[in-house]
């Protein structure tokens, strides 16, 4: 028994190692070790001989790892059963097998370490302003935020905007708006979402004017580099005005069936455009209808800052008496991301 004791130790050893991981690279590079987590862009995989490190999807040809995995969308843990460059085989808990694009998986790691996922954070802020003082006084400010907070399978949106026009015709007219979205993915692609508005804005007579609304969305693709996502439902639209004397319903209240899309992409060079726009129809009144869009550009500067060019348009084909159906704005700024 003593001289196999030798045989057996390294048999032992070599268990662990025969069943870890192996992550494949396109130039043909094998690395041995385990998964720790896919994101968006990446992969971070703890190599046997250098700890952790994160490689960029395109440059993976194949990934195996023995481990149970959790996938956005899905509850129940996943075992991966081949990669084939740029699709993934699964066999959930349910049997079936099925099939996903490697490059649109948004995040997956092993089903062990599920519980107390880390909180995901991603956000940026701009601001423009004009400024003038002499022969003309002016002052002009235009501050937007936006937050995207995930956690499991939820993903929250803020996005918030104080506006103000100060001048010698135009004295202090000022607007704020504040939007929050809860997506929840169910399914590999979709996802239920509740959206809300919360809008005053004295250049349209509005005191507060809210949107609440319920409705299931659709995810086609969701990376660092780009995403485009479509969601409808159903809204309650409420608005109340500053000069009741203006608007032919001094506080008006309708249910209308609501559509929005968000498009973004980001270039090799460093830009990102980005496009959003939703439409709100009353049910009541085909007369009842809005629409607000944004389009725009963000280009970094230095590492977390940015330029940003941006076009908003505004429609309101009921609006309050003596204003515009119309409103557009171009706006040059600068920000921080992270």
């Amino acid at each position: 028994m003593p001289r196999f004791l030798p045989i057996l130790t390294l048999f032992i050893a070599l268990v662990p190692a025969a069943s870890a991981g192996v992550l494949t690279l396109t130039n043909g590079d094998r690395i041995h070790g385990d998964l720790v987590l896919v994101e968006r862009e990446h992969v971070v995989w703890k190599s046997e001989t250098f700890g952790d490190i994160t490689i960029v999807k395109d440059k993976i040809l194949s990934l195996e790892t023995d481990k149970d995995l959790k996938i956005a969308g899905r509850e129940e843990p996943c075992a991966l059963a081949g990669h084939r460059r740029e699709q993934w085989e699964l066999y959930c808990d349910e049997g079936d097998g099925w099939v996903m694009d490697f490059p649109a998986i948004d995040r997956a790691e092993p089903y062990i370490n599920f519980v107390g996922n880390p909180v995901i954070f991603h956000g940026n802020v701009s601001a423009a302003g004009v400024f003038e003082n002499g022969n003309r006084e002016r002052e002009d400010w235009d501050v937007n935020t936006n937050f995207d907070v995930r956690h499991d399978d939820f993903h929250h949106i803020v996005g918030t905007q104080y506006q103000n026009q100060n001048n010698v015709e135009v004295q202090g007219l000022e607007k704020y708006r504040l939007n929050y979205d809860l997506r929840w993915i169910f399914a590999e692609k979709w996802f239920a979402a509740g959206n809300s508005s919360f809008l005053h804005e004295e250049a349209r007579n509005l005191e507060l004017s809210s949107t609440v609304g319920l409705g299931l969305g659709f995810l086609f693709f969701d990376t660092d580099k780009s995403a485009l996502s479509i969601q409808s439902g159903v809204s309650s639209l409420k608005e109340d005005f500053i000069d009741p004397t203006l608007a032919e319903d001094p506080s008006k209240r309708y249910a209308a069936g609501r559509t929005a899309w968000d498009f973004r992409y980001k270039f090799d060079l460093g830009p990102e455009v980005y496009y959003n726009q939703e439409v709100l129809q009353s049910f009541d009144s085909s007369e009842d209808y809005q629409s607000n869009a944004e389009i725009g550009v963000r280009t970094p500067l230095v590492k977390g800052i940015l330029m940003e060019l941006k076009y908003a348009w505004q429609y309101d084909n009921t609006p309050s008496l003596e204003s515009e159906k119309e409103d557009t704005k171009m706006t040059v700024g600068v920000g921080y991301s992270w």
